[in-house]
């Protein structure tokens, strides 16, 4: 008869853990036995939690540095553009005051010449297209504190008289230069006198003396002032030089002058008030 291996039933195991297991609670109540290995199991709970916590608050910390970095960073960012928009501003005006400066000394011999002193407006816009190609001459001054302009004061610019007052549109006012194809302006050379009327070309004016060409004493290259008559522009004031000589399509002569003041490279214009008389 063959001999069976014994085997170990599942109740057996359940019971030898039992009894272990008792056997453990009654030696850790009775004697302690265990007490140094739960201290060690708490304190290595607690050290973990400790942990825990110190690395949540460090995170917690660096997080808050980074961000009040962050902060400090725009803010100083932000003042810098300040700064440097403050130094914009300071840049411009000083650019401004000192062209409006250079541009009341370079008058300075007209300016005792009239009752009022020079008003300076900045131009705000020129129909450039116009300018270029057509007969329409004007340009616009900025005129913020809406001040009553007159009609048909003269305008200083680039050294010399580039036109005068037309029209004034709220915080504008519209200025017709020498050059529109309307605008007469009296002239005088050393030899004649004539009335000069815009060519509808950038700097261009021309006019016909009555005189023949053979007695008119002028060459290429004689300066062109304001006659005075017409008691708008004062007189003797240098506005151009003859550029071109020639007989017209009528057989008249016809004197071609260039004019000094370029509304294209100026930024500020003198409006003077009444003129004196010293005919």
């Amino acid at each position: 008869m063959a001999r069976t291996t014994p085997t170990y039933t599942p109740i057996r195991n359940y019971a030898i853990g039992f009894f272990l297991s008792a056997f453990l609670l009654f030696s850790d109540i009775n004697y302690e036995s265990f007490s140094g290995l739960r201290g060690t199991a708490k304190a290595a709970t607690l050290y973990v939690k400790l942990s825990s916590n110190r690395f949540l608050h460090n995170i917690g910390d660096i997080f808050s540095s980074f961000q009040e970095s962050n902060n400090l960073i725009q803010e100083n960012t932000n003042l810098k553009e300040e700064i440097n928009r403050i130094k914009t501003q300071n840049s411009f005006k000083n650019i401004e005051t000192l062209q409006r400066s250079k541009m009341l000394d370079s008058f300075k011999d007209l300016v005792d010449k009239f009752d009022n002193n020079i008003d300076i407006h900045k131009i705000a816009s020129i129909d450039l297209k116009n300018y270029l190609c057509c007969s329409s001459h004007k340009i616009f001054l900025q005129n913020p504190q809406k001040i009553q302009i007159k009609e048909n004061l003269p305008v200083l610019a680039g050294g010399s008289f580039i036109g005068q007052t037309s029209k004034q549109y709220l915080n504008l006012i519209e200025v017709i230069l020498f050059s529109d194809s309307n605008h007469v302006l009296p002239v005088k050379s050393d030899v004649f006198y004539c009335n000069a009327r815009g060519m509808g070309k950038p700097l261009l004016i021309s006019c016909s003396p009555k005189i023949n060409i053979k007695d008119l004493g002028s060459k290429i290259g004689d300066s062109i002032y304001t006659s005075g008559l017409g008691g708008i522009f004062i007189k003797d004031t240098k506005i151009g030089f003859i550029s071109d000589i020639s007989m017209d399509s009528a057989g008249e002569l016809e004197v071609i002058i260039t004019l000094l003041g370029n509304p294209l490279k100026e930024n500020f214009y003198g409006i003077i008030g009444n003129l004196v008389d010293e005919a």
